[in-house]
């Protein structure tokens, strides 16, 4: 006799409903913008509301502290701790606060990245950061999928100020190994500026094991 067990039905399936946009498309682009919960469009009326009521007063009454309320509920997707994580508009401009806040000063002036990183990422470092005295080492792609993991560690020495690279490149979901990348960077006494907006949330990221 053969018992055939039933499959547990998936919780990510349950939530689908939330998201209008999937009824009518398969959606496959989240990793520019996801697809807008049903619930959103209520939540953007609240946030109108509160700026009609209460104009340039609304600043002091809630929304300063939105970024780190938010960062708080996000928090544990990636092993990070209350008030350890503030909310910006992208990865760019997450990028640019974080190479504005670096000291490039020879002779640890460089600036670590690959020929695959996202491009409006990208033009930060070349334009922003070089205007702060960075001097860009971008590591090439030889097949435009992947990035040598041996060259990229390489290339992270004792000038090496930031280390500025994607989890998963976004052209081919290439996953970098971004423990060996951390771990070379401790060694040498630089930064490293992880973009996992491609990785939190499907593979397991933890900020303060990196």
């Amino acid at each position: 006799m053969t018992t055939v067990r039933s499959a547990a039905p998936d919780e990510l399936l349950e939530l689908r409903g939330e998201f209008p946009i999937l009824e009518r498309s398969t959606y496959l682009v989240s990793n520019s913008l996801g697809a807008m919960p049903r619930a959103t469009a209520a939540r953007m009326a609240e946030y109108a509301d509160t700026w009609n009521e209460l104009g340039v007063r609304a600043w002091a009454s809630e929304w300063w502290d939105l970024p780190i309320r938010v960062g708080n509920e996000v928090a544990p997707l990636f092993g990070a701790r209350d008030g350890e994580v503030a909310m910006v508009p992208n990865v760019s401009t997450a990028q640019a606060a974080v190479v504005s806040a670096v000291k490039f000063e020879a002779p640890r002036n460089v600036l670590v990245t690959t020929e695959l990183d996202f491009p409006s990422v990208r033009y930060v470092y070349e334009r922003l950061a070089t205007r702060f005295g960075a001097r860009l080492v971008v590591v090439p792609s030889d097949d435009g999928i992947t990035v040598d993991q041996g060259r990229l560690l390489e290339a992270i020495d004792e000038h090496t100020a930031l280390v500025a690279v994607s989890h998963v490149l976004f052209k081919s979901a290439f996953v970098m190994d971004a423990a060996s990348i951390c771990k070379r960077a401790r060694e040498v006494g630089a930064l490293v500026s992880l973009d996992a907006y491609h990785s939190v949330g499907v593979l397991p990221v933890d900020v303060h094991e990196l």
